[in-house]
């Protein structure tokens, strides 16, 4: 490696500190520079096999070709048009259309996953007539930082348009009731009923798999919860900005689970990391007098043609290629090299997945299952010297491979993260 470049991160970083707040920068952060498919360089030449995706976002990986292809094609002929709508706009909602699990979702484009979250808790309010009523969410849920969305988790201040109260997510690892899976009859689901009903709820807010930790609920769970909210009359809005896109081997992780929401939203699996959310509503949602006002749905960005041309052309891909089925074949690989991880090292507690997407949790020791951040935080610099990306945050390291990833880079990132995991151990 050239002298010159030796250092160029680092040079880097320390320049962007100048222009960015404390707190933005990580001294040992990579600077990427390039990428294509599975990986990234960084400004040192140094290759990583990113299992971030970008955060989720770039579901066919780095530089794919025909994506980026098709964005500049559009840039070409037309860039935003506030107000208006494109061609482009409607080649994506006819091959979306073809993944939804009910005929009748009108589709209202954004292009951030919190605002798309905010705006449908507006349109749920509107449905009711603007009176307040109870919105329920789950605990440790990840919705978006908008300040109305972030009080559906807060548990110490109320929200001045709703009133917002909180429910357990399932988590088998750390059942709150002591139970194991084979034998709980779903305590989880009958406690999340009792609150529902005890508090008058009319809306539930939920991840289909609960993204923060990679928590997957038991089956049925989702049918029952369902059938009580449909019997309560109490509105079902999935948050598929994690899941959404066909990162569980579905393109909406609700089909797994044979679901059919009120309310959907999509973002970060959409445009291959361009901007673009989308709202799904059923129709009967969206015929009120609030929901129909002059510049009720407007957004500065919303519906860009540029990010609608790479999402119409990426559900193309996804059809073609049979990618779905491909993300479904990874997630059993991706289950059977973590189911090992436990039975391997002292500290990893728990390692759960599903489809792409999986978590890794850190303990102090397996009986207390005490979360171990430090270890956790060790493990994710490893990973990174060691060549592979993952998404670290407290004592639970996340993977989401790119969907297209192949086989072999599948098995070499689960074979970096076991070396690590060693390493770390090892050194105490």
């Amino acid at each position: 490696m050239p002298r010159e470049t030796q250092n160029e991160n680092s040079r880097l970083l320390e320049e962007l500190g100048r222009y960015l707040p404390a707190g933005c920068i990580r001294a040992k952060d990579p600077v990427p520079v390039s990428g294509s498919g599975s990986f990234y360089i960084d400004a040192q030449g140094k290759e990583y096999l990113d299992f971030s995706s970008g955060i989720f976002t770039n579901s066919f990986g780095h530089g794919c070709e025909r994506l980026n292809r098709a964005g500049y094609e559009q840039a070409g002929r037309l860039a935003n048009i506030h107000g208006r709508h494109c061609v482009a706009e409607l080649t994506f909602y006819r091959r979306l259309s073809a993944y939804l699990p009910a005929k009748d979702y009108k589709a209202i484009p954004y292009n951030d996953g919190g605002y798309t979250i905010d705006r449908g808790l507006s349109d749920v309010i509107n449905h009711y007539g603007k009176q307040r009523i109870g919105i329920a969410a789950y605990r440790n849920g990840f919705h978006g930082k908008t300040q109305a969305v972030k009080l559906l988790i807060n548990e110490t201040r109320k929200a001045a348009l709703y009133d917002n109260f909180q429910i357990d997510f399932p988590d088998c690892y750390r059942c709150p009731w002591k139970k194991e899976r084979a034998s709980c009859d779903m305590e989880c689901e009958k406690e999340a009923c009792r609150k529902l009903r005890e508090k008058e709820a009319r809306a539930l807010i939920f991840e289909p798999v609960q993204g923060a930790g990679i928590y997957v609920p038991p089956p049925g769970y989702w049918k029952a919860m369902e059938k009580f909210c449909k019997e309560q009359g109490i509105l079902l809005f999935a948050d598929e900005v994690l899941t959404g896109g066909g990162r569980t081997g579905e393109y909406l992780a609700c089909t797994h689970f044979g679901i059919v929401p009120d309310l959907i939203a999509l973002t970060k699996g959409l445009a291959n990391g361009k901007p673009l959310s989308v709202l799904l509503e059923r129709e009967y949602l969206t015929k009120n007098k609030y929901a129909s006002r002059p510049m009720e749905r407007a957004s500065t960005f919303a519906a860009h043609p540029e990010a609608l041309a790479v999402a119409g052309e990426l559900l193309l891909m996804l059809k073609e290629g049979d990618v779905l089925s491909h993300v479904k074949r990874c997630g059993k690989l991706l289950a059977e090299g973590l189911a090992e991880l436990p039975e391997r090292f002292l500290q990893v507690g728990d390692a759960r997945s599903f489809g792409c997407m999986a978590a890794v949790e850190f303990v102090r020791d397996k009986t207390s299952k005490e979360p171990d951040p430090a270890f956790s935080m060790r493990v994710f610099d490893r990973c990174r010297e060691n060549g592979l990306e993952t998404i670290g945050g407290g004592h639970i390291l996340r993977l989401a491979p790119p969907l297209n990833i192949t086989k072999a880079d599948l098995l070499r990132g689960l074979a970096i993260l076991a070396k690590s995991i060693a390493e770390i151990q090892r050194e105490g």
